[in-house]
């Protein structure tokens, strides 16, 4: 009886993926280091290529250039630490809670896992759009990315009856892209407030701001 030929082809293919994985990580965590030290204008494609032990090449075609490394870090960012992807854990807090201080809670505590990398990725991109129409071009992307999500969650709250009367959507969303970052950066960043108490805070000034009274 002949042998049955063996079948390599998606164990082969399963390990491809998981190596250009890797290697795209591997990527990315240098350019995160050198953008971090050096600034956007500052570091080259050529600079990130030699840190990654790739070629300039590889990052082109794998990125696009230098601000297709920035975003995605930004993205990577934006996922969180979950094997989840951190807003798909946002949409399910938004059908599932049973309050609307529970998803206010819940959104906060999701921020903790986005803000400490975010907030970097923002205060470099806005740093480097006064000088640089690339990243100009960038911080116009992220921007409207934000605000897109932000009014996602807004009318997630008002489908849900939770939404302060008289707030309409585009306030709602304005005041979360005012809460989303920049607050940590101030409170725990640079103040050292411990998180539980950051988390209490945030909790309720944007209860108090978003919310309908109970």
């Amino acid at each position: 009886m002949p042998e049955r030929p063996v079948k390599r082809r998606s164990y082969d293919a399963a390990h491809r993926r998981s190596r250009a994985a890797e290697r795209r990580a591997h990527v990315v965590e240098a350019a995160s280091g050198l953008f971090s030290s050096r600034g956007f204008s500052r570091t080259t494609v050529a600079a990130v290529a030699s840190e990654a032990g790739v070629s300039s090449e590889t990052i082109y075609k794998s990125f696009g250039g230098k601000a297709g490394l920035v975003r995605s870090i930004w993205e990577d960012a934006l996922a969180g630490t979950a094997t989840d992807h951190a807003e798909q854990r946002a949409d399910v807090l938004a059908v599932t809670s049973q309050s609307g201080p529970d998803i206010i809670e819940g959104w906060v505590r999701l921020g903790l896992e986005v803000a400490p990398r975010a907030i970097g990725v923002l205060t470099l991109v806005r740093s480097a759009a006064e000088v640089d129409p690339e990243a100009a071009r960038l911080l116009d992307e992220i921007e409207r990315g934000r605000a897109a999500r932000m009014t996602h969650n807004a009318q997630a709250l008002s489908d849900s009856g939770y939404l302060r009367p008289g707030l309409s959507i585009d306030q709602a969303r304005d005041l979360m892209l005012i809460f989303s970052g920049e607050f940590y950066d101030r409170l725990v960043v640079r103040a050292g407030w411990e998180v539980e108490a950051y988390v209490t805070t945030m909790t309720r000034t944007m209860c108090a701001a978003l919310l309908r009274s109970a």
